[in-house]
């Protein structure tokens, strides 16, 4: 098991700042809005030789119900598996009764915890610190996560509690990112798939602010599931954390090789349905339409599957899957579906395989002549894969218009038997391959 070493602290005290200083890169959403990080994120990093797994929770606020009681949950469940804890309080700000409260639920892991009394950006603040051992902490550290000062000293003593392990890093495998708008039940689905309560669900849109991302293993097959935030339309949208949310969801489909695009059963396909897939499809990704809320759809799974085609009819190679998230229902047709897209969007063909395909078509329909003349294909192969990605070489590149394209692009993935994934067409003149 790797070493884990936890944040935490009441709202707004600087543990993303601090977390995003330990790993070396902008990663968890900073805001001076109390509250932003809400499940907790993982990043491998390593001091002094040492390896291991930082995790960032959310902050700790009263309330024994919502989503202040999930994650003082989460946090309680992570202490007990955590190797060292860093509990991060305000110098600026002093000592609080919540940062006391805190200081209780931390009480019987004693040993494991170290006090980064952050915010302590000027010499003269470093005074403030000494009235946070009233907290009942042996090891104290002035820092400034912002600008570093401190930290290094923090880390020092942070891995003397560290066992002498490396930090196993699982293979990726599919990266399958959830996309769609707020409170369509992405969260849900991703604890269903689990099996467990791993990403905080709350009835209250825009719970997930981060894109957090989950390793996961299926019948051998290894997964890491992205859970991102709530996509609404840009107009609506807001500067500050919504605005870095989504921009981290934008990011986290860029990088996945399977997009579940989840869209609400009980009100079909929106508009904003529409925009997210045209996401998907113009950045080639293998896609899996999820209709979540099914308990709730005024339709049948064949009536909303009609409605579906025909809304989102540019991801025709989209196998579509109906779930009931909350009860578990549909989770292993989707994951069944995310390995058939994989399947397709990963299958390589030989060259002689593509160019009696590529003939086959040229036979049905030529494309347009150009200017009067020909167009001839000289022959074609297939040059990546993630997705299928076919290069034809031809004499006149430009008479292969958008419509031809379109067509020949749906009769070569029949002939090539891509069923359940993106085809991507690149068509160059011989000059350009000779530059290529």
């Amino acid at each position: 098991m790797a070493n884990r070493v936890l944040i935490v602290g009441r709202p707004n005290v600087g543990k993303s700042t601090l977390f995003n200083r330990i790993i070396g890169k902008r990663y968890a959403i900073v805001e001076d809005e109390p509250g932003v990080t809400r499940d907790y994120l993982e990043a491998v990093a390593d001091w002094a030789g040492k390896e291991f797994v930082l995790v960032d929770t959310g902050g700790l606020v009263p309330g024994k119900e919502g989503l202040s009681a999930e994650i003082k949950k989460k946090v309680e469940e992570e202490l007990k598996k955590a190797d060292a804890v860093i509990f991060v309080v305000d110098g600026r700000e002093g000592l609080t009764p919540l940062d006391e409260e805190v200081a209780r639920l931390l009480y019987p892991y004693k040993d494991k915890v170290l006090v980064a009394v952050n915010k302590l950006d000027d010499v003269s603040l470093e005074k403030n610190a000494s009235e946070f051992y009233a907290l009942g902490f042996e090891k104290l550290f002035p820092v400034s996560a912002q600008h570093g000062k401190g930290v290094g000293e923090l880390l020092d003593e942070l891995v003397k509690k560290l066992p002498e392990e490396k930090v196993e890093k699982p293979p990726e495998g599919i990266k399958l990112a959830f996309i769609g708008r707020p409170n369509v039940g992405k969260s849900s689905l991703v604890n269903a798939i689990l099996n467990e309560s791993r990403v905080i669900v709350s009835p209250e849109a825009g719970t997930t602010r981060d894109a957090v991302e989950v390793p996961f293993n299926y019948e051998g097959q290894q997964f890491t599931l992205v859970d991102t935030a709530g996509v609404r339309r840009p107009s609506e949208v807001e500067y500050g954390t919504e605005f870095f949310s989504v921009g981290r969801s934008l990011k986290a489909l860029d990088r996945a090789d399977v997009v579940c695009l989840v869209i609400d059963a009980s009100e079909g396909p929106t508009r904003q349905d529409k925009r997210l897939g045209g996401l998907a499809e113009r950045r080639y990704k293998g896609c899996v339409i999820v209709a979540n809320k099914m308990d709730l759809s005024p339709w049948s799974k064949e009536e909303l599957e009609q409605i579906i085609r025909k809304e989102l009819f540019f991801l025709d190679y989209a196998p579509v899957v109906f779930t009931v998230a909350t009860e578990g229902k549909g989770t292993r047709e989707l994951i069944e579906a995310v390995k058939r897209v994989w399947e397709d969007y990963t299958r390589q063909h030989k060259t002689s395989f593509i160019n009696r395909a590529v003939q086959k078509i040229l036979k049905e329909k030529p494309p347009p002549r150009y200017r009067g003349k020909e167009t001839k294909v000289y022959y074609a192969f297939q040059e990546s894969t993630k997705p299928p990605t076919v290069v034809v070489i031809t004499n006149y590149p430009d008479a292969w218009k958008e419509s031809y394209r379109r067509f020949f692009i749906k009769r070569l993935r029949e002939l090539l038997n891509v069923k359940n994934a993106p085809l991507k067409l690149v068509v160059k003149g011989r000059e350009d391959e000779k530059r290529g």
